[in-house]
C-alpha cells in the first residue's frame, strides 16, 4: 500500500489498495481490517489527491449481542500528498503527507480512514435481538422465561 511518486505520471490513474491494516485494540472494533479497492490518483502542480472509497472486512462485537461477526464497512478515503514539503498548505478535513520524492506508504493514513469509518455501534445483523437486560441470555440463541420490562406510563404520551 504504496504510492510511487517518482512514477505516477501527470494527469489522473488508480492505484490498486490490498492487504491487511492493523486497527489497534478497542472496543468491539477489529484488530485487523482486510481493505480492498481502487483510489483515484490526480498528478497536478506538484501535488498528489487520492480519493475513493474502500471496502474492510474486520472480526468485531456485535453491540447489541455481544457475538463475533465478520463486519464489512465502507471507507470514504481522501488523502493530500504535497511535493513541496517547506508549505503548510492543508485542505480541511483530508489528511495531508509532505514528502518530496520516492514512495509514500499509506498504511498509516488509511488506518486513521478505517477507523473513522468504523460504525460507532456494529450489529451483527438487522434482527439481532440482543441480550436480555434480566438474566443476559443471547436473545438470537435461546429464550429465557424473564418477564418483559414493565410499562412505564411517563411514556405513553409519546407517540
Amino acid at each position: 500500500m504504496k504510492l510511487d511518486l517518482d512514477r505516477t505520471a501527470s494527469g489522473r490513474s488508480e492505484l490498486e489498495i490490498i492487504g491487511g491494516v492493523g486497527l489497534g485494540s478497542a472496543a468491539g472494533r477489529p484488530v485487523r481490517a482486510e481493505v480492498t479497492g481502487r483510489l483515484t490518483v490526480d498528478y497536478v502542480s506538484r501535488r498528489f489527491l487520492l480519493g475513493g472509497s474502500l471496502s474492510a472486512t474486520g472480526q468485531a462485537t456485535c453491540g447489541r449481542c455481544l457475538g463475533e461477526f465478520a463486519c464489512i464497512w465502507e471507507v470514504p478515503v481522501e488523502i493530500q500528498v504535497l511535493l513541496d514539503v517547506g508549505t503548510d498548505e492543508g485542505e480541511g478535513d483530508t489528511l495531508v503527507i509532505r514528502q518530496s520524492r520516492g514512495e509514500v506508504n499509506l498504511q498509516d493514513p488509511l488506518r486513521e480512514s478505517l477507523i473513522l469509518a468504523f460504525p460507532l455501534a456494529p450489529m451483527c445483523g438487522e434482527n439481532c435481538r440482543g441480550l436480555c437486560p434480566q438474566c443476559g441470555i443471547n436473545r438470537n440463541e435461546d429464550t429465557c422465561t424473564c418477564a418483559d420490562e414493565e410499562h412505564d406510563p411517563r411514556w405513553d404520551g409519546l407517540p
